[in-house]
Order: structure tokens, then sequence, then C-alpha cells
């Protein structure tokens, strides 16, 4: 692999292949041989912006859809009795001790779909994917009597079939990573807040009145969901290479 010489080439680097950052980079230093080194700056920066515009918007528009289809859940969750925890049996039992667990794969899928779709399109194999399990997951989680069963089933068995799937293989273990990120990240994030505010229970007292002590925790939920973006790109841009434009960014 070529050896990067300078922070501004390593930069390119980082977000798109060391090839294609080395003549990007090689081409704007020849071009600013004739011109001020304001010319350089600025066309550097037009580079970035034209490399990152598109998963700054992704990014952003992930993580407003999370939160907007979290409150509606929230809401459902509030206005709708749970008929399916007052039923009894071995596999509605064993439903509702997966709700937790559940809700970690929804937040994690409701925050790769349009963060994928936004990057790659509504055509990519790894965005139709996650879009159907992303449904059935939810139906799943929103205790639905017997529906919520028959979709928990149907997506382990759409998982399977993708697995065993020359077509989908591939869009599925990107899949499956980025669904791994997740649930490591904001189980990393859940263990380390509750730890932390049971050791400090000022800081907890604090909560309620004191807004900004909430910081902390938003940035630390935020940066476990940047790390499913990485996670994801990265798995998109190894196992899918076709599909992603070269003119395409990586996280």
């Amino acid at each position: 692999m070529r050896k990067i010489h300078t922070s501004g080439e390593w930069l390119l680097a980082r977000l798109t292949d060391p090839t294609r950052a080395s003549a990007i980079y090689g081409d704007l230093t020849e071009m600013a041989a004739t011109r001020s080194g304001l010319w350089f700056a600025a066309a550097f920066v037009r580079t970035l912006v034209s490399l990152t515009w598109r998963v700054v918007l992704a990014l952003f528009v992930a993580d407003v859809a999370r939160q907007f289809l979290f409150d509606l859940f929230h809401l459902y969750l509030r206005h709708t009795p749970a008929v399916w925890r007052a039923e009894t049996g071995s596999f509605v039992d064993l439903l509702n001790s997966c709700g937790p667990l559940l809700a970690c794969i929804m937040s994690t899928l409701w925050f790769a779909l349009p963060f994928a779709a936004v990057r790659y399109g509504h055509r990519d194999p790894f965005v139709r994917l996650t879009a159907v399990v992303a449904v059935g997951t939810t139906i799943a989680f929103l205790a639905i009597p017997w529906i919520s069963l028959i979709a928990a089933t149907a997506m382990l068995a759409l998982a399977w079939s993708a697995f065993l799937s020359n077509r989908w293989r591939k869009p599925f273990e990107v899949l499956a990573g980025t669904g791994a990120a997740g649930l490591l990240s904001v189980a990393a994030f859940t263990v380390l807040s509750r730890q932390f505010l049971s050791q400090h229970p000022a800081i907890f007292r604090s909560l309620g009145n004191h807004p900004l002590a909430l910081y902390a925790l938003v940035f630390s939920f935020q940066g476990s969901l940047l790390l499913v973006a990485i996670v994801c790109s990265r798995l998109h841009r190894l196992l899918l290479p076709t599909v992603l434009a070269p003119s395409e960014a990586n996280v």
C-alpha cells in the first residue's frame, strides 16, 4: 500500500480509498503551483464537502427519523393495551422476554435504514433487506396478539433464507454486522451510563433540574449511533463495492 506523506492526503484517504485520495491531492497540488495558497485551501475544502455532504445528510436524516419513529412507538405503547403481554404460553413468554433485545434491534434498524437509503438509494439490496427486517421487527415489538409472533418467526426465516441465498448473502452480512455493532454499542452505552449515574448520585438527582447534565449522555448515545454508521459504511464498501458509486465517500 502506498505510504501517505501529508496530513491532507491522509484526511482524503479517510473519506475515500488511498489511491483516489493520492490522485485528488496530487491534482490539487499541481494546480496550486500556478495559484495561491488560498486557492488551494478553498479547493481542498470544496473537495472535502463534495466527499462528505451525502454522509452528513444521511447521518442527520437517520438521527431525526429514528427519534421520530421511536416517539411514535412510545405513543403507541402508552395508548394501546398490551394485550399480548396478558397472554400466557411458552412462545408468548419468550417473545415478551425478548422485548429489550427487540428494542435495541429496532433502534439500530431504524437508524441504519434511513442512513443507507440516503447514501445508497432505495434500489440498493442492503436497503431493501433492511426495510423488510425493520418493519417485521417493529411488528414483533408492538405486542399485537399472534401477529407479533408470526412476524418474529417470519424475520428469523427471512434471515436464514437470505444467508443461504447467493444474491442476498452479502446484503445480509452487512445487515448482521451493522446489527451487531448496534447491539454492542447500545448495550455498552446503557451499562456505562447506568454505572456512571449510580456512582454519581448527585448528578443523577440533578438531571431533572439541569438539562445541561444530560449532554454527556446524549453525546455518548449519538456516538454509539455514529459507530453503527461507520460499521455499516465500511461493510457495505467491502462486501457490496459494485453498488457504491466511485464518488461516494466512506465514513
